[in-house]
This record gives C-alpha cells, structure tokens and sequence, in this order.
C-alpha cells in the first residue's frame, strides 16, 4: 500500500485490498446505504458514528465475531471509505486521534468505485 500520497489510496490500490488480509478497509456508511449500492469487496462496515466506540471498547474477540476479521493493532494498516470522502476523512481523523499510526483514506469513495466498475 504505497504511493506518493501517504493519506489517500487510489481505486487499483483498494482493487488489490480485497485478498489483502493485512490492510483493515473499513468502510463507514450506514448499514442500509450498503444494502441500496453495495459494498466494496474485502470491505466491512462500521458506521462512522460508532466507529469509536468500536475501535476504542469492543474487546478483541468481540470484534472478531461481529466482523469476522481481528481488531487492528495501533500501527495495523486501515483503509476508511464512504460515499465520496468527508466522512471517511472524519473517520481518518478519529482513527489517528485514537492512536492508529497507518491510516489512509479512499477520498473518492463509493462514488468512486461504481463509476470504474462501470466502465469495466
């Protein structure tokens, strides 16, 4: 996961985070906009008003049983997506205030990522 921009991934670089169990893509929209566009793969879901509280209370196995992947450590690589941008740049910053060392953020988002699927 490496490009000029330390802050921000591209679509190809979250295309090859699907098999890509080390990088946490997390993606913070509201359960029932996922379920009106879809999801991207590799993906799973913390809305951003509890992605907080998830990363700072839920005990590991906890996390581990709702989604199915571990709890990141503090320098775990993740990945914040949403629509277009904002709240994954909000979820950007909670991560880091929380003490997450390797954030980045999918700025075009779900917007982003329909329109190249589209074009393939």
């Amino acid at each position: 996961m490496s490009s000029g921009d330390t802050k921000y991934v591209t679509y190809n670089e979250i295309q090859n985070l699907k098999d890509n169990k080390s990088v946490l893509l997390i993606d913070v929209r509201e359960p029932q906009e996922l379920k009106e566009t879809g999801v991207i793969p590799g993906s799973i879901n913390i809305p951003l008003n509890t992605l907080e509280k998830t990363l700072k209370g839920i005990p590991s196995d906890e996390f581990h049983a709702q989604f199915h992947r571990d709890k990141p450590d503090l320098d775990t690589p993740l990945v914040f997506s949403c629509k277009a941008g904002i709240r994954s740049t909000k979820a950007q910053n909670i991560a880091v205030k929380l003490g997450y060392s390797n954030v980045r953020n999918y700025k075009g988002g779900w917007l982003d990522w329909e329109e190249h699927i589209k074009k393939t």
